[in-house]
């Protein structure tokens, strides 16, 4: 695997995995998803508002670290892969906004604004048009790029970045990979935008961003669907694939998010980390014990329409 634009980095990371966010976010008894949500009709509002007074809107007002990225066009043969764009920019987004340095424009916004100007399900969402773009969701600056995967299974990632003030389109940074290799150049494609933009990272910073976000193509690619049905306002599609994703790898955090943000669950910064470690330590003991252990049934008891409050039940017997 290769980056080239300057200097190229190879980095490679581990994920952890729990069972029992499942549980929580991918359970039957969670509230349903409505058809639209309060955030994604504010956003809307306000993508129509904004097309409307496009005229009026100053970009000089935009604060100089804002920006987002928008779904990247996949380039190939295999449908399966055809959503693997929208993937890839929720998971540059994720690692991105763990520097304070840039703030991170909501997806909701951008979805709403390509879902207004028709540009969702085409290929015109390119260097030509990310200025524009950029402006009417209120970014100084917008990541735009193609994923090229061929037949032999070779990925090609170009991504470019837009200045909404200045209209200009900086050069491409691309990225060679093979699929097994595919978190590999998003985490090396990263590091490059943050070099582009001028960010310095911190050793923690850098630390929080290396890890893959899973070990499944599979299960990301499933997130990938959600991620597309989101940008597209089918919002129970987008949920009923977050939950497929997270039944593949339990793990899978930005389904994990999505899903919750979906059905109105609230997730502090913490929760995954405890969650994960408490279930790996589960699970890690179930397998290394010599004798049989046996994990009971979780039960739900519902509250009201919009509230419910989950039981974990967990036993563990031993000789």
């Amino acid at each position: 695997m290769s980056l080239r634009s300057s200097n190229a980095n190879r980095h490679r990371h581990g994920a952890a995995g729990g069972w029992l966010l499942v549980c929580a976010l991918a359970s039957a008894c969670a509230p349903p998803v409505a058809v639209k949500n309060a955030r994604t009709s504010a956003a809307e509002a306000q993508a129509r508002e904004n097309i409307a007074r496009e005229a009026q809107l100053n970009v000089a007002n935009f604060p100089n670290n804002t920006l987002s990225v928008a779904p990247l066009t996949v380039q190939s043969a295999d449908t399966s892969y055809s959503s693997l764009g929208f993937g890839m920019a929720a998971l540059l987004v994720s690692d991105l906004s763990r520097s304070p340095g840039l703030v991170l424009v909501e997806r909701q916004r951008l979805d709403a604004v390509l879902r207004e100007l028709k540009l969702a399900e085409t290929r015109r969402l390119d260097t030509l048009t990310a200025p524009r773009i950029g402006k009417l969701i209120g970014a100084r600056q917008l990541v735009v790029g193609n994923i090229d995967v061929r037949p032999n299974k070779e990925v090609i990632i170009d991504s470019y970045i837009a200045n909404t003030g200045t209209g200009r389109v900086g050069s491409s940074l691309r990225g060679n990979a093979t699929l097994s290799q595919f978190f590999d150049a998003e985490k090396a494609l990263v590091f490059r935008l943050f070099d582009a933009l001028k960010i310095t990272l911190t050793p923690a910073q850098r630390r929080a961003i290396e890890p893959r976000p899973t070990r499944s193509l599979v299960a990301f690619l499933a997130f990938s669907r959600g991620a597309r049905a989101e940008a597209f306002g089918d919002l129970p599609a987008a949920a009923s694939y977050y939950a497929q994703a997270l039944r593949l790898d339990p793990g899978l955090e930005l389904a994990g998010r999505g899903l919750a943000a979906l059905q109105g669950i609230t997730l502090t910064a913490a929760y995954f980390p405890t969650l994960l470690s408490r279930a790996t330590a589960i699970s890690t003991d179930f397998v290394n014990r010599p004798s049989g252990v046996l994990i009971g049934s979780g039960i739900d008891v519902p509250l009201s329409a919009t509230q419910q409050l989950i039981t974990f039940t967990i036993t563990v017997r031993t000789p």
